[in-house]
């Protein structure tokens, strides 16, 4: 709903005015909502005539009442929309092996090729330079530039469904054609295997190694396990979980840093 605005009235919240300037043009201020600070903001509109105004301020009213309309704001860029999709979005969600693959991707990868450009203007292309770019002299494996990929397709997605880009460019690109892995997984020998154990039982966590050794488990499936998946009576344990390897964390206080 709107109005022409009248000296002496006032107009109901989330009511659009339109009226007739001083500058001798015809004016619409529309209510849209309201900004992360909470505050109220408009979007104001000035076309040439007034039945244009009308039908646009018909229009912009739609897209707001439908949750389509954007607030006026700076454009993303790659790279804010990036950083902000991998730490506000993805980590709370995703698992921690799968946080610290998209983390990497983003940091390493894709904010520095791609991040300067507008988020609604990037082309499937962008990316495909920075494939090759990441496969130049053989620097980089396709596996590595697949998972720089698969992280913009994810990411992209997330920004199309919430109106920042009209397109995921990179659902669009060409990722590098991965080669089949024809080599052969050679395994320890049995001096191989002492050594190891040798070097192991020297540390503190060395049950890690020996079961992964003795069982054959990953390293996110020993360092996932607890007393309570194991049952010493029965001899055996229960693979309940996966843990990424912890990240360093400094012991010092910030009060008192080592230096």
């Amino acid at each position: 709903m709107w109005q022409r605005m009248k000296k002496g009235t006032r107009r109901a919240n989330g009511e659009s005015a339109i009226y007739f300037g001083a500058d001798g043009r015809w004016h619409a201020r529309v209510p849209m909502g309201y900004k992360d600070n909470g505050e109220p903001y408009r979007r104001h509109l000035t076309p040439k005539t007034r039945d244009d105004l009308v039908e646009e301020v018909k229009k912009l009213e739609k897209q707001r009442d439908a949750g389509s309309a954007q607030q006026p704001s700076k454009a993303w860029t790659v790279e804010k929309w990036l950083q902000h999709w991998v730490e506000n979005i993805a980590k709370p969600t995703v698992s921690e092996n799968t946080y610290d693959g998209y983390e990497v991707a983003v940091r390493v990868h894709l904010v520095p090729g791609v991040g300067k450009h507008r988020l609604d203007r990037l082309q499937p292309e962008h990316l495909e330079s920075l494939y090759r770019r990441m496969q130049a002299n053989g620097e980089r494996k396709a596996g590595t530039a697949h998972q720089a990929h698969r992280t913009a397709r994810t990411a992209l997605g997330e920004a199309v469904r919430r109106g920042y880009a009209a397109k995921n460019a990179a659902a669009l690109a060409k990722p590098p054609r991965l080669e089949e892995d024809e080599s052969e997984v050679e395994p320890y020998s049995v001096e191989e295997v002492q050594c190891l154990l040798l070097e192991a039982n020297k540390r503190r966590n060395s049950a890690r190694w020996m079961l992964a050794l003795a069982l054959g488990l990953r390293q996110g499936e020993t360092l996932g396990l607890r007393w309570s998946d194991v049952d010493l009576n029965n001899e055996y344990l229960k693979l309940r979980r996966n843990r990424l390897r912890p990240r360093y964390e400094h012991g010092c206080p910030e009060a008192s840093p080592c230096g």
